[in-house]
């Protein structure tokens, strides 16, 4: 029973922060933006919203802070949406790997993109900037 109430006071603690109630300008200019979002969710942070959405079928997160200044985006797609420039540099450098998926991260210092890479026996997390640097920060054996 206790276990019970602990898990609808979770869930009503964390139905409170989505969807809040979004300043009007950081709603208008969102929708002017993005005027083809699907699934959109808010939330509210301390000093910032959070929204969680789709556009052209790729998913989004973007935070703003309560100015309405947009700090930070992040995108996730696969190998599809990764440019032909990286991709490239991806396949000549690891070469026979797939990619998996790709977390592109934006902020006022540039674009990152974490890039999830496979074979049949490795996972390969690779780092790679727009300039087209690529860096190996994790390889794991598949279970």
């Amino acid at each position: 029973m206790k276990k019970m109430f602990l898990a609808i006071a979770v869930l009503a603690s964390t139905l409170a922060f989505a969807n809040p109630a979004v300043d009007e300008k950081i709603e208008k200019n969102f929708k002017q933006s993005f005027p083809n979002a699907e699934k959109v969710t808010w939330y509210e942070g301390d000093s910032f919203y959070e929204v969680l959405f789709t556009n052209n079928q790729v998913s989004c997160r973007m935070w703003y802070d309560h100015a309405g200044n947009v700090t930070m985006t992040e995108r996730y797609y696969k190998e599809d949406g990764l440019s032909p420039f990286l991709l490239a540099r991806l396949n000549k450098k690891f070469e026979g790997k797939k990619v998996f998926g790709v977390t592109e991260v934006a902020t006022e210092s540039g674009v990152t993109y974490n890039i999830i890479l496979e074979d049949a026996t490795r996972w390969y997390q690779v780092t790679a900037d727009s300039a087209g640097g690529l860096r190996l920060t994790k390889k794991l054996l598949k279970a």
